[in-house]
């Protein structure tokens, strides 16, 4: 606030658009300066504000070929927000299907070679479905290799040591497993179980930091084609009904209506976290004694 033992003092706010509905301090500033004659060019003043709000380019860097990357790399409502300075919706979908179309290889099928995977868990018992993802670091960019999908039916909840633990067992003898990442909520004996087992298995807490980390690493490997992927439409619906929620502390997954299946999304979204970050981790000795046994 100003202060009240001067008598000319004043408040300089420096920001840019935030989301409809949450900053409502900030949408009520902008609302009021705009009400204000204006002085100059995106320049209002009066009734004891002065406010510039500009929607067009303000750095000299800004050219129509910084315009095209911003539009590339950013998603719509982030562009409208950090770039356009207009006000959005916390709403979005996740990624343009065109994008996600173009990181699909026809040619790619779900592997069964000896390969380093990483490993991500969505699991619910009674409501959503449970999803395994297994994907692998080649040529510098992420491959899905495996996934599996177990939907619960009603009175018949999902058994994990029969669909999660038997798949995750299965994978370690198949492939070289590397890392598993799952959310703890629902998991706690079975990730005691397979700890028992040798399984390298983390929790990965369904935290807001948490989940910005893997949904906007996922984010940006399916916008750089930095994924390879291989035709799967149940994949590709579960994508086309995920939607960003963000806030001012980060953003998640989430799905366009309730009865719509995402998991396998959330699960894609930690396997490649791991297998991105794997790549800075030592190696496991692929014939060390028991290790996949």
């Amino acid at each position: 606030m100003p202060p009240p033992t001067r008598r000319i003092a004043c408040r300089l706010t420096t920001t840019y658009a935030g989301f409809e509905g949450e900053s409502l301090l900030l949408e009520e500033l902008h609302k009021r300066g705009r009400q204000q004659p204006l002085i100059g060019d995106d320049l209002h003043g009066g009734d004891g504000i002065l406010m510039f709000w500009s929607h067009s380019p303000v750095a000299p860097w800004q050219d129509e070929r910084w315009l095209a990357e911003m539009r590339r790399t950013l998603r719509p409502n982030a562009y409208q927000r950090l770039v356009l300075n207009e006000f959005a919706s916390a709403e979005s979908q996740f990624v343009d299907m065109s994008a996600w179309d173009q990181c699909v290889l026809p040619s790619l099928v779900p592997s069964s070679e000896r390969l380093p995977i990483y490993v991500g868990v969505d699991a619910s018992v009674k409501r959503d479905s449970t999803a395994l993802v297994a994907v692998t670091f080649d040529k510098k960019m992420v491959r899905l290799v495996q996934h599996r999908v177990f939907t619960p039916a009603p009175g018949d909840p999902i058994n994990f040591e029969q669909t999660v633990e038997a798949t995750i067992i299965d994978w370690r003898k198949k492939f070289v497993l590397r890392q598993v990442l799952f959310d703890p909520f629902q998991m706690a004996s079975t990730a005691q179980r397979l700890t028992k087992a040798h399984v390298p298995i983390e929790e990965y807490p369904q935290t807001i930091p948490n989940l910005t980390a893997a949904t906007s690493n996922l984010f940006d490997l399916v916008q750089s084609r930095g994924i390879a992927l291989y035709p799967d439409a149940t994949m590709r619906l579960a994508v086309s009904r995920a939607i960003i929620v963000e806030s001012s502390r980060g953003w998640r997954l989430d799905k366009l209506k309730q009865h719509h299946k995402v998991d396998v999304v959330v699960a894609l979204s930690m396997a490649c976290l791991a297998a991105v970050r794997g790549q800075g981790k030592p190696g496991y000795d692929l014939f060390a004694p028991g290790l996949y046994a």
